[in-house]
């Protein structure tokens, strides 16, 4: 029986991590080993329902030095972990896990992760410092592994990799039961709109415009979808009562699952949450995204996808112009997608490969 440990962002009901989470555990059970697996998370009980694995609260000390104790290896992954833009305690947290693990000498590999920015000095040389301990390296983009080598970190082995939902094999479809227990209509194309806040911006108003011209364009019908609902369902509605026309906000919490099966029942989307638009492009949906972070201007450029450039600079022509040229030229998106998403498969099955060849070691 193998041990593993999972530290992440996990329990937070954020979707997209919700989402690696369960992509890893289903990789570690394809690899037929006897495997026990223990999560760190926010919330144990909602992990252990929707994983179908045991978890500790991430925050009880003792039962986190217990599960790393009993542990033969630790994973830390996937998303963005190692970064200070959220806070140095957040940093530090996912550092100590790391640095406790091995301090009992258990094997770690950080699985997946996107690096960065790790903007301070002092967090730039605990990083690398800790991170130069780590068995196993593999990484979602190559900007990350710029990242690492740019704060010196050397030792470990380094693969580039790919986001870990790329490897999932099911996919439920129960979408338009969602959809209709919303009263959304089925009877247009379905443009998904997925927005977050970030740093005190106010593109609300740029946003309504650009579903109000959509719809009278193309005439689509808008949903509006929370990916992390506490934080995203305010700006959602923002942009709907912001519009001319009717759009559709859906209201409620719903788990990863869901909102994959959601977007697989869109005609496009138009998203700046990087997760929303890798699992669009897990069902083949085009997709215009927005840039807040480099990791999305980089996964857009993986799927040859089109960037409306920075959410602090929209600008409604330019944005209307590229939902359009997607829009009419549908098929073309689609074939390239259905193209690349089965590269990104094949590299994100190599998380668990990568993995296996460390517990045989």
């Amino acid at each position: 029986m193998i041990n593993i440990v999972i530290s992440g962002y996990i329990g937070y009901s954020n979707c997209g991590d919700d989402a690696i989470l369960l992509a890893i555990c289903e990789g570690i059970r394809e690899l037929n080993i006897e495997a026990h697996i223990t999560a760190l998370s926010k919330n144990p009980s909602m992990t252990m329902k929707e994983n179908n694995i045991k978890s500790v609260y991430r925050f009880n000390w003792k039962a986190v030095v217990h599960a790393i104790r009993e542990a033969d290896i630790i994973i830390s992954g996937g998303g963005s972990l190692l970064q200070d833009r959220t806070s140095t305690r957040s940093l530090l947290y996912y550092l100590g896990i790391i640095k406790l693990a091995k301090l009992y000498k258990k094997k770690v590999m950080l699985y997946a992760n996107g690096i960065g920015p790790i903007n301070k000095r002092l967090n730039r040389i605990i990083t690398k410092y800790i991170v130069n301990q780590v068995d196993l390296i593999t990484l979602r983009d190559e900007l990350s592994l710029k990242d690492l080598k740019d704060i010196r970190v050397s030792k470990p082995r380094m693969h580039v990799t790919a986001d870990p939902v790329f490897s999932m094999k099911t996919i439920d479809r129960h979408a338009v039961n969602i959809l209709k227990d919303a009263g959304i209509p089925l009877d247009k194309p379905l443009v998904g709109v997925l927005f977050r806040e970030w740093n005190k911006l106010r593109y609300e108003d740029v946003l309504a415009d650009v579903c109000d011209r959509l719809i009278e364009e193309k005439d689509v019908t808008i949903v509006l979808m929370p990916m992390e609902y506490q934080e995203d369902i305010g700006i959602s509605k923002r942009i709907g009562r912001r519009m001319k026309h009717q759009a559709y906000v859906l209201d409620r919490e719903l788990d990863s699952s869901s909102i994959i099966s959601l977007i697989g029942e869109m005609h496009m989307i138009f998203s700046m949450r990087l997760h929303a638009l890798l699992f669009a492009a897990l069902s083949s949906v085009p997709m215009v995204g927005v840039v807040y972070d480099p990791k999305v201007s980089c996964y857009l450029e993986l799927l040859d996808m089109p960037s409306a450039g920075d959410v602090s600079t929209l600008q409604q022509d330019k944005i209307s112009h590229l939902i359009n040229h997607v829009y009419d030229h549908y098929d073309t998106y689609v074939e390239k997608l259905n193209r690349i998403k089965v590269d990104m498969k094949k590299k994100a099955e190599l998380n668990t490969k990568y993995l296996m060849d460390l517990i045989n070691e």
